[in-house]
């Protein structure tokens, strides 16, 4: 048993439609501390050490539930930490075929459907069961989705599980099951930031990522048909390489993404990519059993509204590693199938483990 864990679990406020929002705290002191609320299951605060011991917050977010629930939060579509379903990323001309049958999504951002829609997953009040175990400790959400909701097909129980432990881990687990064929593809959306200082931009991180092969988008971020080898391009990080480097190159698709907004393809034999912060020694190592992450550099921050402790937001302030499967794999045949059938059970899980380098 964890003898050196603390668990906390507080009121974070209440919605206008006075819906208590709970919120978790998983600590292992000097190693590892989590908060975790129920609406969306949002990572809201994420600490871990530097190289000199001190403790910081690695995560973007706000001080207060009154942040989370601004117009002009909710009307931006940041997601900031948030637990994002039933389907990740953009699916191509909003629709879906399954069984011979055409489900048409509503829009929620321009004439896109994104993450989910209009009431996705991150603005569901979720419900959280603190549990602990001899290896961690953590928070199991679950929350019913019914059929239709967002223009999905099927009653969907999902399930998602934070926890952490003495390596240094925070794990995120994925499980749904449905009575109807339908689609799924969730992700976290947390924004790390390894300086702890969330006025500066990720452009001093160092990144790797094990994929030869990313996915392009239009200018309208959707996805296009072929992938395309990272060499010769912006997208190769199969070495480790600094982020701003990266972002400077003259490459149209970054241009069409205002930065990196791109799937890549991972490499199944070493799934581990790596974020590195030189100055504070900070190192995430994301091992995921997802086929893809989509990596997104906070390229549509304006520094409009506040975020913690009062910084607001630059463009490119952070990055999301969002694993999960390829976008628009409903309407691909040839990527991993997205498809969840009765009598099947959905599973994923991600690790962001957290060292010092």
């Amino acid at each position: 048993m964890i003898s050196e864990c603390q668990m906390h679990i507080a009121s974070f406020g209440q919605t206008p439609e006075g819906q208590v929002i709970q919120i978790f705290t998983l600590e292992i002191p000097g190693v590892i501390k989590a908060s975790i609320m129920t609406l969306g299951a949002t990572l809201t605060e994420l600490h871990v050490p530097d190289r000199f011991g001190k403790m910081e917050d690695v995560v973007l977010g706000f001080d207060s539930l009154e942040g989370y629930l601004q117009d002009a939060y909710q009307q931006e579509y940041c997601y900031l930490g948030a637990t994002i379903g039933r389907v990740a990323g953009r699916t191509n001309g909003n629709r879906f075929e399954i069984e011979g049958r055409l489900y048409q999504l509503p829009e929620n951002q321009g004439d896109v459907h994104l993450h989910g829609g209009v009431s996705g997953w991150d603005r569901k009040l979720w419900v959280g069961k603190p549990f602990q175990s001899e290896n961690e400790i953590g928070v199991d959400f679950s929350l019913f989705s019914p059929n239709g909701e967002e223009g999905y097909p099927g009653n969907i129980h999902v399930s998602v599980r934070y926890a952490v432990n003495l390596e240094g881990e925070l794990k995120i687990s994925y499980e749904a099951t449905t009575d109807h064929a339908t689609i799924i593809n969730p992700t976290n959306h947390s924004y790390f930031n390894l300086s702890g200082d969330h006025s500066e931009t990720i452009f001093d991180h160092e990144l790797t990522i094990p994929a030869e092969h990313y996915l392009p988008i239009d200018g309208s971020c959707f996805p296009l048909e072929e992938l395309k080898n990272v060499s010769g391009s912006p997208f190769d990080f199969r070495k480790s390489r600094k982020i701003g480097v990266a972002l400077a190159e003259n490459h149209p698709q970054l241009k069409n993404g205002n930065g990196i907004d791109h799937a890549f393809k991972l490499n199944t034999s070493n799934p581990e990519i790596i974020l590195y912060h030189p100055k504070s020694g900070r190192r995430m190592t994301c091992i995921t059993t997802a086929p893809a992450v989509q990596v997104y550099t906070s390229n549509h921050f304006k520094g409009t509204y506040p975020g913690k402790s009062n910084s607001y937001y630059k463009q490119h302030a952070a990055i999301c590693l969002e694993t999960q499967g390829f976008p628009n794999a409903a309407n691909r045949p040839d990527f991993p199938t997205i498809r969840l059938n009765p009598n099947e059970t959905f599973e994923s899980q991600t690790i962001f483990k957290f060292t010092i380098q």
